[in-house]
């Protein structure tokens, strides 16, 4: 063998090991190796880097700006507290001036039939033939039923109109219709029997009769 040829091949097996197989094209397990690994590096760097956003903290307050924060959080309690019992104390104050007024219709309500037998006691007298034993209870069944009628006026029960009035069905109940003349229809031309009401509470309709 030449010494040309020796000196040949000892270049090509320099050139050889020179050659880096990280970066060698024909290597293609050692180009993969090197760009997973730089990749690992790099999600490794940015799993390990802490997020700013995601680490801020709320500045800590100090003991007067948390005494005031408390202040203010339990005066709002304190505030829906008041409006509760204020309210709770409207409530209790509406039932019980309800309870009242129902319990005193029910005890008015009693005494209306009484009013109605004073009414027809005094009708009667009026028909009587004796005029001096008339004249006598009369005055005494008057002065009874005046009383009683101040009772009923101190107790709120008022008389409602009817006479001469327009028929009204939430005052009034009509128990015939008859005509008459130059009477208007719907009037109530006569009262059988007295309604009475206590403040806005009907306690009994007048019973009436109407001009057909």
């Amino acid at each position: 063998m030449s010494k040309r040829s020796k000196k040949e091949k000892v270049g090509e097996s320099r050139s050889e090991s020179a050659i880096d197989p990280a970066i060698d094209p024909g290597n293609d397990e050692a180009v993969e190796e090197t760009v997973n690994g730089g990749v690992s590096a790099e999600s490794e760097q940015d799993a390990s880097s802490p997020d700013d956003s995601a680490n801020e903290q709320e500045p800590e307050l100090s003991p007067e700006e948390q005494l005031t924060l408390e202040r203010d959080v339990f005066h709002d309690k304190w505030m829906r507290a008041v409006a509760e019992t204020d309210n709770v104390r409207k409530r209790s104050r509406k039932e019980v001036g309800d309870a009242r007024r129902f319990a005193q219709a029910e005890t008015l309500r009693a005494f209306l039939d009484v009013y109605d037998n004073f009414e027809r006691a005094l009708e009667s007298m009026n028909r009587s033939d004796d005029e001096l034993e008339a004249g006598g209870l009369r005055e005494g069944v008057e002065l009874i039923f005046q009383k009683f009628q101040g009772a009923l006026k101190d107790r709120g029960a008022i008389k409602i109109e009817a006479a001469d009035c327009e028929f009204d069905p939430a005052m009034h109940e009509a128990v015939g219709q008859l005509p008459r003349e130059g009477v208007e229809a719907g009037v109530v031309i006569e009262v059988v029997q007295q309604g009475f009401k206590y403040g806005d509470m009907v306690l009994r309709p007048a019973r009436v009769i109407v001009s057909s």
